[in-house]
């Protein structure tokens, strides 16, 4: 190990010069501008015959293309069919396939539309929308109109349509002062800027500004006079769209137009109507809640064990430890190297009875072309890996291991893999959860390792002790995401688009469209698997790519079950797609240890609300670089109330776990242990997610929509650091180097701060400023919330917290009455009883007493009867101190008391 500190030493300087100029500059705030759409063709299409009405809500019209019309990207497909109807009353599918040539759809068992319908939310004959077009328009187009206020939400008329074999574009007028949300994975501002052109195409990057990412989510929301709506696009191939004032353009180089029209008429309508056709998310184990504690490089089982104490010896709350790629030999998937981590299963034994649990990477790379290792030669005898397009045989990448194959996650024995290579590592690595990285799929060369100039080589980039390789590890993270700086970090602004040059002819591998990948429109094989390769049934990876993590975790939550049954499993991804959130949560990736990035976890989080995955965080300090000690106490006040609290860095940087100064400490302990106080309240709002779809955590303008419509679009520019949870709490964190006040927006209400209870009350909207010195985070209960808490005010985990029952938090609005829920079952297994309880607090006439009723499902009965009493009540009113009164109330039977006040 000497030898490795040696060599990290000696490349240390080399990392910090490379890690600092990765660092994301201060943004500048881009003006809004105009892409030009000089590429785009006109007039394509006509109709072949008028549209035929099924139903009010629905008609379908054939298409023909214009004689001898020839696109800038190809011919016309000749025959188009265009349907439109009703996937709920509030939602409509758009539908444009080619007649003549079947073409890549997703199909439904990779990603399943619809499995979570509720009965009244299906559609019976009847929808909120109309419906209308131009028949006799030289252009085809239609538009959806929601019935409530006849706002256009989509309308492509006089607009144009393409359909090319390797390129579509359909666009969609936007109301005039529509504000945009989603359109990720991109980091930046929540609040996307009109002129920019965002690129869905999976990748392994650094958390750039304005680029795309580990993910892809051709969904964004909009919100007009105080109304919110949404459009979905289900396709799994490259694309852009184009985000023009008053218009919205796709641009598609693969399989077919399919899209979702979300009618709202809320911001949490669109989100709800969004799940209901991708799917709600998952309820991870009550454990995951917990603060997690990550390192890459607990290269030894010393250094985990070591961070173990160090968090419990300052009373540091903490659930879950981490090991990075560190553990494995060579890097080997499914490996443990002994010597490193001798007597490794009684170590994890241990772990458990301090009620700790362990999560392990596992990235998707397997190496290849070596004897004596099972997860090379089982997958060749099963022949479940991703072949390359042009030889036939395996695709071999090259990533931490040296030369690897990949999984192919559609294969038909893929699950029967990947459950034995589970089953048996779980043996020698009895893990609590998995952690899936590098899932988009990462390469670190541009296609095959063959077909690039790869030479037989099979050494693991990083071998512990190999100096040089050390320092290859270093070039090797930092490869491929250097950007160049001017300065002006704005919206992503294109380069001129050329026409295609009929010189190359399409293909796959060179689509007669550019998608902006990376904002420099590089080859869609850049550091990742050739689009060419091919998976089972002949299915491309340039169709599939953007499936990759989805796929991935889906197969290890299903291997999951099959090896530990009832137990519900935890898996965290960096790449994730529609759907995802059913099985895993997601971390927003390797970020930086800067100001800016912390601030755009706030938008990261919120837009993954609206993408279906709610279990989120960023890695708090940021993974890249080290953090100014301000830096970290503010990101761990922020971090503490992230969905998913999770504190992970790189190599050869200073600690910034929660116990390396007592000012540090005592910051992280604070806010922790509200989080942990509060778990009650995460964990019913997860339920809910769970069981009717939604968000955890909300821009503070969707829950308490402004008074006055003329004031929306202020509160949505200028408050998007702010956010609720659960509809109930207002956090407000500090993003700022030096600042020690928040100007921030206070809806008209009652607001009680958290700790004091002081209020704010008013019965208008308001900006104001508040106090936050360095050891303070301001936040607010909501007037007329139930806030569950944790009775408990101490603990080292959450069995320390959960064992307590519970305090309920009554902060009372103008009216005198509040209402909460909370959710009960065991936080582990599927097979648990449940109980969701709704909770009714009223001040009496003479507000001499409060009535207290509980109402609902009572259907769990845990051993330990103290996990569903409530031993306290906290009664926040304005003008009063807190009142804390003991109670014994008793959750598991419908219960109403009365409570001297």
């Amino acid at each position: 190990m000497e030898t490795v500190a040696a060599a990290l030493q000696g490349v240390g300087e080399k990392l910090e010069t490379v890690v600092s100029a990765m660092q994301m500059t201060e943004l500048e705030p881009p003006q809004p501008s105009v892409l030009q759409n000089d590429d785009t063709p006109h007039g394509d299409y006509e109709y072949a015959a008028p549209p035929a009405w099924k139903t009010p809500t629905k008609f379908i019209a054939q298409l023909r293309g214009k004689t001898g019309h020839t696109t800038r990207y190809g011919p016309s497909v000749d025959r188009l069919q265009v349907e439109i109807d009703a996937f709920t009353p509030t939602i409509a599918r758009i539908s444009i396939t080619d007649l003549d040539k079947q073409r890549w759809e997703i199909p439904q068992e990779m990603v399943p539309l619809g499995q979570d319908l509720r009965p009244e939310n299906m559609y019976t004959g009847e929808a909120n929308y109309d419906l209308a077009f131009d028949e006799k328009g030289k252009d085809v187009g239609f538009a959806i109109f929601r019935k409530s206020d006849g706002e256009a939400v989509f309308d492509s008329r006089g607009l144009p349509i393409s359909f090319c074999e390797h390129y579509m574009e359909i666009s969609t007028k936007l109301p005039e002062d529509t504000l945009v949300y989603g359109l990720g994975e991109v980091t930046g501002p929540f609040l996307r800027e009109p002129g920019s052109r965002f690129a869905f195409w999976a990748r392994d990057a650094q958390t750039p500004l304005h680029e795309n990412a580990y993910s892809s989510f051709p969904i964004f929301a909009g919100m007009h006079n105080g109304k919110a709506f949404g459009v979905y696009l289900h396709n799994s191939n490259a694309l852009d769209m184009v985000y023009n004032p008053g218009m919205i353009t796709y641009k598609i180089v693969g399989g077919i137009i399919d899209l979702f029209v979300f009618l709202g008429d809320t911001y949490e309508d669109v989100i709800k109507q969004y799940q209901s056709v991708t799917g709600f998310p998952t309820l991870p184990p009550f454990w995951s809640f917990g603060y997690h504690q990550c390192r890459w490089f607990y290269d030894t089982v010393e250094k985990l064990a070591e961070s173990r104490q160090r968090n419990m010896e300052v009373d540091i709350p903490v659930d879950v430890f981490w090991l990075d790629i560190d553990y494995m030999i060579k890097y080997k998937l499914f490996t443990l190297d002994q010597d490193r981590y001798p007597k490794f299963v009684e170590h994890v034994e241990q772990m458990h009875k301090d009620n700790h649990k362990l999560v392990a990477i596992l990235d998707p790379g397997v190496k290849c072309n070596i004897p004596n290792y099972k997860p090379w030669s089982r997958g060749a005898e099963l022949d479940i890996f991703i072949k390359n397009g042009n030889t036939k045989k395996y695709f071999v990448g090259k990533v931490w291991p040296g030369h690897v194959v990949f999984p192919d996650w559609i294969h038909p024995r893929i699950q029967e893999y990947w459950t034995e290579m589970l089953r048996d590592w779980l043996k020698i690595m009895p893990v609590d959860g998995i952690w899936h990285d590098m899932n988009e799929c990462s390469n670190f060369v541009n296609g095959d390792v063959w077909e690039v100039g790869g030479d037989a080589e099979e050494d693991a980039i990083l071998i512990p002790t190999d100096e040089e390789t050390v320092a290859e590890m270093a070039k090797a993270a930092a490869e491929g995401i250097e950007v160049e700086d001017d300065g002006k970090r704005g919206a992503a602004k294109p380069k001129p688009l050329a026409a295609f040059d009929p010189s190359k002819p399409s293909s796959i591998t060179n689509p007669p469209y550019s998608v902006n990948h990376g904002n420099e429109d590089w080859p869609l094989s850049a550091r990742s698997i050739s689009v060419e390769s091919y998976h089972h049934g002949g299915i491309t990876e340039f169709d599939i790519h953007n499936l990759f993590g989805h796929l991935n975790c889906k197969v290890t939550y299903d291997s999951m079950i099959n090896i530990r049954s009832d137990e519900r499993p935890f898996i965290l991804t960096r790449s994730v797609f529609a759907g995802s959130g059913k099985f895993a949560s997601k971390w927003l990736g390797d970020n930086f240890s800067n100001w800016e990035s912390m601030k755009y976890s706030i938008s990261g989080m919120l837009n993954m609300q609206l993408f279906g995955i709610p279990h989120i965080g960023a890695d708090i300090g940021g993974f890249n670089g080290a953090p100014s000690t301000e830096l970290l106490l503010r990101w761990f006040q922020l971090g503490s109330m992230y969905p998913f609290c999770r504190n992970h860095n790189m190599p050869n940087t200073p600690s910034q776990e929660a116990h390396i100064t007592e000012e540090v400490a005592d910051v992280a302990r604070t806010y922790l242990t509200l989080r942990y106080r509060l778990l009650p309240l995460w964990y019913t709002a997860f339920a809910d997610v769970k069981r009717n779809g939604g968000s955890v955590v909300q821009p503070v303008w969707a829950v308490n929509v402004p008074q006055k419509v003329e004031d929306m679009a202020q509160v949505m520019k200028e408050n998007n650091d702010a956010f609720m949870i659960d509809k109930k709490i207002l956090v407000i964190p500090v993003v700022t180097k030096g600042q020690t006040s928040v100007h921030t927006w206070i809806p008209a209400g009652v607001w009680y701060e958290v700790g004091n209870g002081k209020a704010i009350a008013s019965t208008e909207d308001q900006w104001v400023d508040l106090d936050a010195p360095i050891e303070k985070m301001p936040m607010y209960y909501k007037g007329g919330s139930i806030i569950p808490l944790h009775y408990n005010k101490t603990g080292k985990t959450t069995v320390d917290f959960r064992s307590g029952g519970f305090s309920l938090v009554i902060a009372l609005d103008s009216s005198g009455s509040a209402e909460g829920a909370i959710y009960l079952d065991d936080g582990a297994t599927f097979s648990s009883g449940k109980s969701y309880i709704q909770i009714y607090a009223e001040l009496g006439k003479d507000t001499t007493d409060l009535v207290l009723r509980t109402v609902g499902e009572f259907g769990y009965n845990p051993i330990n009867k103290n996990e569903y009493k409530i031993s306290e009540v906290v009664i926040l009113a304005v003008g009063s101190e807190p009142n804390i009164i003991p109670v014994e109330i008793n959750l598991a039977l419908p219960t109403k008391v009365s409570i001297q006040v």
